[in-house]
């Protein structure tokens, strides 16, 4: 679906916000985070949440989450973080542009958004997943997100919050938010 600029392609859209900051200290009801299907951590954001965690979480992780597939969903607990949940999100391992395919990002995203819906959790926040440095280009992982965001927001969640460490990184996902209609201020 193509949409013209600054047209509201969402009318709940409002309830997204952008923000400045580490993930791992959001007071939501969880956190989205995504790991590759052989459980290694790898990544600014996962190093951060197991940082804040707790070796509580990787131990969670290693003793409940068994074989997992690629776009299986997890819901962990928060242990040492402000939230209530980690919701993993399992990936390919994503070594090479090869391996980077734009459905296994919507499909994981959507999946966990939908996962949380059915958790009765409202307030949840994401980092800019996927973008890191072996991840999709910037603009691209953006583009993915707000895109997994917009299909499946609504009166179920009070807010959606894309949480983002560099100034760069958020002026990105300010720009594809705006292109679809987003007024919210960061």
């Amino acid at each position: 679906m193509i949409t013209e600029q600054n047209r509201r392609s969402n009318p709940l859209s409002g309830r997204i916000k952008l923000v400045q900051g580490n993930i791992a200290q959001q007071d939501v009801d969880a956190i989205i985070s995504l790991i590759p299907q052989n459980l290694e951590y790898r990544g600014q954001v996962n190093n951060e949440l197991l940082k804040d965690a707790g070796e509580q979480l990787d131990e969670f992780i290693l003793e409940n989450i068994y074989k997992p597939r690629v776009g299986d969903v997890y819901a962990v607990p928060g242990f040492g973080l402000p939230c209530e949940h980690v919701l993993f999100g399992i990936t390919p391992d994503w070594r090479n542009d090869f391996d980077r395919e734009d459905g296994h990002l919507l499909k994981v995203l959507r999946k966990t958004l939908e996962l949380a819906r059915g958790m009765g959790l409202t307030r949840i926040a994401l980092p800019p997943l996927a973008s890191g440095k072996n991840g999709f280009p910037k603009q691209r992982a953006a583009r993915l997100i707000v895109q997994a965001i917009e299909n499946r927001l609504d009166e179920d969640f009070d807010e959606i919050r894309i949480v983002c460490v560099a100034d760069r990184t958020l002026r990105v996902f300010e720009e594809r938010l705006q292109a679809v209609g987003w007024t919210g201020m960061v």
